[in-house]
């Protein structure tokens, strides 16, 4: 049994599996993200937090826990810098 024999088209079953209607678009980056004081508190308990699951840790593996709290600093970092130069003291 073939396709056409049931009546639809090859067009239909290209179209129904996401097929564009329109032409490809390129993709807009998004707008950096503007943090407040708020987003800073919550960022140094994430730190905190971090430290705190690192120095806890009974594991064998000295880097269990590093990749959280690398992070959690990085973005802590990065929301104080933004906010001081949007925001000078």
């Amino acid at each position: 049994m073939t396709k056409n024999s049931t009546g639809v088209s090859r067009k239909d079953i290209r179209r129904a599996f996401g097929a564009r209607v329109s032409p490809r678009k390129k993709r807009t980056r998004p707008e950096p993200r503007q943090y407040a004081l708020v987003d800073l508190e919550r960022a140094r308990d994430r730190v905190e937090a971090a430290e705190r699951r690192v120095d806890n840790d009974r594991s064998n593996n000295p880097n269990r826990g590093r990749a959280g709290l690398e992070r959690a600093r990085l973005e802590l970092s990065d929301i104080e810098s933004q906010l001081r130069v949007r925001l000078p003291e």
